[in-house]
């Protein structure tokens, strides 16, 4: 089974295509941090592999000489092949066709549109999808309704630079105040998360700039918490409306607005619902041990 399922990532990406982590003790198993904490989650987009049981590519990549189109699978440190997309990029730009989901459910984002497509930073030890906070952007296409716990609770991870403009980083947005996104940050130096409608408090944190952070965001039955790199910024009660909109889920924009960012993600993973505090502690420490931050 395992030459099977390097075969297909090889074949996937092509000639550029690398064994990766080749198991030369088959008592030894592989464990990523998704593998015991797929239950309730809503997507998982990663530049590193983060689910053992998933064995396609990890992003389809644009090049901008040519038009032409590749999907890449992960390298030999689980990290996807930056080997084998500097070999084929040949010093052209790329843009983000599509990140894959890696939760098994499909829910990949997509853009279609060259125009709006990200561009894709292949630095060796943290590679990631950066916004021109113009329009570029990514789409999951699934309402945020079924993402979430029809528009109230959710847990949302990201590996994030956050940067200051008057800008939403992810999620979904309707009339008036209704949103279901975050600021990361707002041009005050503010990091926020309104998990239904605006605005409740306490919903913000002082957050550095043009930093690297792994920040969590949770909405219970009855609060709202952030968390940057493990410790919690705030908990406070939740006291307006859950989401009522049903628009799907935006990256690098709000989908249902047009606020874009100029962020940087190499991780955005989604649960339905608020996890357990054990769970995101374990997978808040993974994410700031593999990418160093």
């Amino acid at each position: 089974m395992r030459i099977l399922i390097l075969y297909i990532c090889i074949s996937t990406s092509s000639v550029f295509g690398q064994i990766a982590n080749y198991n030369h003790f088959p008592t030894l198993h592989y464990y990523h941090i998704l593998d015991d904490k797929l239950d309730s989650i809503s997507f998982a987009l990663s530049l590193r592999q983060v689910n053992t049981s998933y064995t396609g590519p990890l992003i389809r990549l644009r090049r901008a000489n040519d038009n032409a189109q590749l999907d890449f699978c992960k390298g030999q440190t689980d990290i996807v092949d930056i080997d084998s997309i500097n070999d084929w990029r040949n010093g052209n730009n790329v843009f983000v066709v599509t990140w894959y989901d890696q939760s098994g459910l499909g829910r990949n984002a997509v853009q279609t549109t060259a125009a709006f497509q990200p561009r894709f930073i292949p630095n060796d030890t943290l590679p990631y999808v950066v916004g021109d906070g113009v329009n570029d952007r990514l789409d999951v296409l699934t309402d945020i309704k079924t993402l979430t716990n029809n528009g109230a609770n959710g847990t949302v991870f990201s590996v994030v630079y956050s940067t200051s403009k008057q800008q939403v980083s992810w999620g979904s947005s309707a009339s008036g105040g209704n949103r279901w996104f975050t600021h990361l940050n707002w041009n005050n130096g503010q990091a926020y998360f309104d998990p239904g409608d605006c605005c409740n408090n306490p919903r913000s944190f002082i957050c550095p700039v043009n930093t690297w952070s792994t920040i969590t965001c949770v909405r219970t039955n009855t609060n709202v918490r952030m968390n940057r790199n493990t410790i919690q910024q705030f908990d406070g009660v939740y006291t307006l409306t859950d989401f009522p909109g049903n628009a799907n889920f935006g990256i690098l924009y709000n989908n249902g607005g047009s606020s874009h960012s100029t962020n940087r993600f190499a991780e955005l993973i989604m649960y339905k619902y608020d996890i357990s505090r054990s769970k995101i502690i374990a997978i808040e420490k993974n994410e700031i041990d593999f990418w160093r931050l």
